[in-house]
C-alpha cells in the first residue's frame, strides 16, 4: 500500500483500489459511465466505498476487512491535507450516521481522528452520537450536547 505522504486528493482513488481491491470492479465501471471525466474523490468514495463499507458492518464475521478499510480511513483524517480529511468526515462519516445501529458498530473500527469526525457530523446533523467515554450506553450528545425536543 502507498505511503500516506505519496497519496493526494487527486489521485486518493488508486490509493483506496490499493487498500481495498475489492472494489476495482465497481471501480472501473464507474470510471467507464463517466467516460473522459473521471469521478471525483467524493463520488468515488459515495457511489462505491459507502455501499461496500454499509453491507460489511451490517453483515457478521467482516472484522478484518472493516480494519483494513477503517486503517485506511484513518490515514486519509490524518493527511496534512483538508481535502483528504472532508473525504472521511463529509462524504463516510456523514453516511455510516444515517443509520444508527451501522454507526455503532463502525465505532468499534474507527481510528482517534476519524471518531471525532464522526462524532461532529453527528453533533452538526443533530444526531445522537454514542460517545465512548459514556458507560451507560445512553446517547446523551444531541446539538450542544443536550437533548433537543422537535
Amino acid at each position: 500500500m502507498r505511503d500516506v505522504s505519496q497519496l493526494s486528493y487527486d489521485n486518493v482513488g488508486e490509493g483506496l483500489m490499493e487498500a481495498v481491491p475489492e472494489l476495482r470492479a465497481a471501480y472501473e465501471a464507474e470510471c467507464h459511465q463517466w467516460g473522459d471525466e473521471p469521478p471525483g474523490p467524493h463520488v468515488i468514495f459515495g457511489d462505491i466505498l459507502n455501499p461496500y463499507l454499509v453491507d460489511l458492518l451490517g453483515s457478521d464475521r467482516q472484522d478484518a476487512k472493516l480494519r483494513q478499510v477503517f486503517q485506511f480511513l484513518e490515514r486519509l483524517a490524518n493527511h496534512e491535507d483538508v481535502h483528504m480529511q472532508e473525504l472521511v468526515a463529509v462524504t463516510v462519516c456523514e453516511r455510516l450516521g444515517d443509520d444508527p445501529k451501522i454507526l455503532h458498530r463502525a465505532h468499534k473500527y474507527m481510528g482517534v481522528r476519524t471518531r471525532q469526525f464522526s462524532d461532529e457530523v453527528e453533533v452538526f446533523w443533530g444526531r445522537t452520537a454514542q460517545r465512548a467515554d459514556d458507560a451507560s450506553g445512553q446517547s446523551p450528545h444531541r446539538k450542544g450536547g443536550k437533548r433537543h425536543e422537535q
